[in-house]
């Protein structure tokens, strides 16, 4: 697509018409942008909807798009900058401050470093005797870290029963895990 300054200015003075083509051009090309960077949908929503609406208040202030020809890569960036933000507020574990002396390396000790071992051998033969389906969920959901939105379309559910499988599979996995502990002592 060609952009170009009549494009442009039309986009600035709110003309319907054009608005409603930059969103439909552009709503695909950013999905797919977000869709490889992020999991969640509504973050892609929200991350979407910012990025029309800071790229229209830069173009909305005069001389805001210096270059029209370059919309697109100006909207690339935009979405870019703005995922970049969210991922940033979104993260789970805050950065450590500069002063810090640093993450004490445990792995120097080597009853921890056999113990986790044994763990993973209980973890992995606890999973190797749940079905098929009670180990695929609990992977997923706790070693993939995948999305339960996603896990509810993969598994034609709704969340409500969802909820239901991973108690299930959680209970079952517990049961195991404890019959390999007692099997060990």
């Amino acid at each position: 697509m060609d952009f170009n300054e009549e494009y442009v200015r039309k986009l600035a003075e709110g003309d319907r018409e054009v608005q409603h083509h930059f969103t439909t051009y552009f709503t695909p090309i950013l999905r797919i942008k977000l869709r490889s960077k992020l999991r969640s949908p509504q973050l892609i929503e929200d991350i979407r909807q910012e990025t029309f609406m800071r790229v229209l208040q830069a173009i909305r202030k005069h001389n805001g798009v210096q270059s029209p020809e370059r919309l697109g890569a100006y909207v690339n960036s935009v979405c870019h900058n703005v995922m970049m933000e969210g991922i940033r507020s979104n993260q789970r574990h805050r950065q450590m401050p500069e002063d810090d002396p640093g993450i004490v390396d445990e792995a120097a000790d080597p009853t921890k470093t056999i113990i986790d071992q044994e763990r993973r051998k209980m973890v992995a033969s606890a999973l190797a005797e749940l079905t098929p389906k009670d180990r695929t969920l609990l992977m997923q959901l706790y070693f993939e870290d995948r999305d339960k939105d996603e896990i509810c379309r993969d598994m034609d559910v709704n969340t409500d029963y969802l909820r239901v499988l991973i108690h299930r599979a959680k209970g079952r996995f517990k049961s195991k895990l404890n019959r390999s502990s007692e099997e060990k002592h």
